[in-house]
């Protein structure tokens, strides 16, 4: 039996699907619009449960399993269009919630922690910056320390939620060069003095989720809201970055599996010469293709989720992380781009689907590290000599 076999998974992935067609589908343009998801989706969402399905109990989640979690979000994935949205949930509860709950202090698990898993606070994970993204240290971003508080200025730019976000984690340099302890995570609320939501950045694809700018112009941030300890932040943005490369790519599943039914159906009754186009063998070669991408995808997910027990830390399967968001992410790009070619020029409109999710799927390569930046670190964790 596969991982994602599961009978309890199966429930989970049905339930949360049927929710989904409930109360959060619907027509294609409602979710294909650059202001992003409406709220009302977000806390039906929440309500649901699915920003607390794998959080602790004592924290106000349901205590389930990381796999359970990525069922939930496979399940909302198959019955709507919002690729967008369901990887802002998916960033939030393990790029975010996960890191805080394990490394947060009490004030800010019951102050941020617990609302966001209620969906009353809208998080954001803020390190990329104009001027710098995969090279850690070249963070522009400052804190210095004054008295109990640190004092924040800076900037960071095209962040996934920000333009809605209540509160966000945020990385800036509090030592000097590129010591590994020359980076501080903060906790941060965005109606503190000095912060600022900056620019919206309207994209290409994941239209359905808002991407902006955060503007910190001399905030002060109390001690308690330092996540872990001062200097400690490039354990805290492993941790995270972690968590987004392997559980949030749930995100993708949902999409597979309902992108996979439709070029079924499509093929099985549109005809061409007499006969269903999936009797044709280049036809129904393609979409063994996809089978085959939507089914090794499901495997590797899975089975980094079922690694990723409470409390575990993601540094512990870094290589094996890495290896799983190149395959998945590049192999989900490839699907979408070949479940277009069986519509011909249909898939080529802004009213089919299929369109929004080749558009959706450019993103995956880049989001969370390049494609370019995990062949790196694979490459550096089989022990080659790459900076």
């Amino acid at each position: 039996m596969q991982p994602w076999q599961d009978s309890s998974l199966d429930v989970t992935r049905r339930s949360f699907a049927e929710f989904a067609s409930e109360h959060l589908a619907g027509p294609l343009e409602t979710w294909d619009q650059p202001s992003g998801h409406p709220e009302r989706a977000w806390r039906a969402a929440a309500e649901e449960g699915v920003l607390g399905i794998c959080m602790p109990e004592h924290l106000g989640g349901q205590g389930r399993s990381v796999s359970h979690a990525v069922a939930a979000i496979e399940g909302i994935g198959s019955a709507v269009t919002s690729t967008g949205m369901l990887y802002a949930i998916a960033s939030q509860l393990f790029g975010v919630q996960m890191p805080l709950a394990m490394l947060g202090s009490d004030e800010v698990i019951e102050t941020v922690v617990r609302p966001a898993i209620q969906g009353e606070v809208v998080l954001a994970y803020a390190f990329t910056e104009e001027a710098s993204g995969s090279d850690i240290f070249s963070t522009e971003a400052t804190a210095v320390r004054d008295g109990d508080d640190w004092v924040l200025t800076g900037s960071k730019a095209y962040i996934t939620n920000a333009p809605m976000a209540d509160v966000a984690l945020v990385f800036a340099k509090t030592g000097e060069g590129r010591s590994p302890f020359a980076l501080t995570a903060f906790v941060v609320d965005m109606s503190w003095p000095g912060a600022a939501h900056g620019r919206d950045f309207e994209k290409v694809g994941f239209r359905s989720v808002r991407m902006g700018e955060l503007i910190f112009d001399g905030v002060r941030v109390p001690k308690s809201h330092v996540v872990g300890r001062a200097g400690a932040g490039l354990s805290v943005l492993a941790e995270s970055v972690g968590w987004e490369r392997s559980a949030a790519l749930s995100a993708l599943l949902g999409p597979m599996d309902r992108v996979l039914g439709q070029v079924v159906e499509w093929t099985r009754t549109r005809r061409a010469y007499d006969a269903p186009i999936g009797s044709f063998q280049q036809v129904s070669a393609r979409v063994a293709d996809l089978v085959v991408r939507r089914t090794m995808c499901r495997l590797a997910i899975y089975d980094i989720a079922g690694r990723l027990g409470h409390g575990s830390s993601t540094q512990d399967h870094m290589q094996d992380i890495a290896a799983t968001k190149l395959f998945v992410t590049e192999s989900y790009r490839q699907f979408m781009l070949d479940a277009m070619q069986p519509f011909g020029v249909r898939g080529f409109l802004h009213e089919h689907e299929i369109s929004q999710h080749v558009r959706d799927s450019l993103a995956a390569t880049v989001w969370a590290g390049t494609s370019e930046s995990m062949r790196n670190t694979i490459a550096k964790l089989a022990g080659l000599p790459v900076e």
